[in-house]
């Protein structure tokens, strides 16, 4: 999501974090890299191989709950207020045309 809304493009998903730290909000941004560093939980193996960090269903329910929002906020959202410009435009253009008919 991080590269498809920002556009962005780093060799890893921290700098790519990091790269859109004032596109959001800091409250964002720290959840963001809170799920990268909760991510790296079970991509990087500890030095105690016995070790296991087991998420509850709560929690990963609250991971799924994010990505609800930021699909939310990032494109539902966006695309609502685009539609919503083109369609006051539209409303100007035929007014104005309604205005200058001679």
């Amino acid at each position: 999501m991080i590269r498809d809304y920002f556009g962005v493009n780093e060799n890893t998903l921290y700098d790519e974090i990091n790269d859109i730290q004032d596109q959001v909000t800091p409250s964002v941004w720290n959840t963001i890299n809170a799920v990268r560093r909760i991510g790296n939980i079970g991509a990087h193996m500890e030095k105690d191989i016995n070790l296991i960090v087991d998420i509850s269903d709560n929690e990963s329910e609250k991971l799924l709950k994010l990505i609800e929002y930021l699909v939310k906020s990032w494109y539902i959202q966006r695309h609502d207020a685009e539609q919503l410009m083109q369609d006051i435009q539209g409303i100007d253009d035929d007014k104005q045309s309604q205005r200058h008919k001679d």
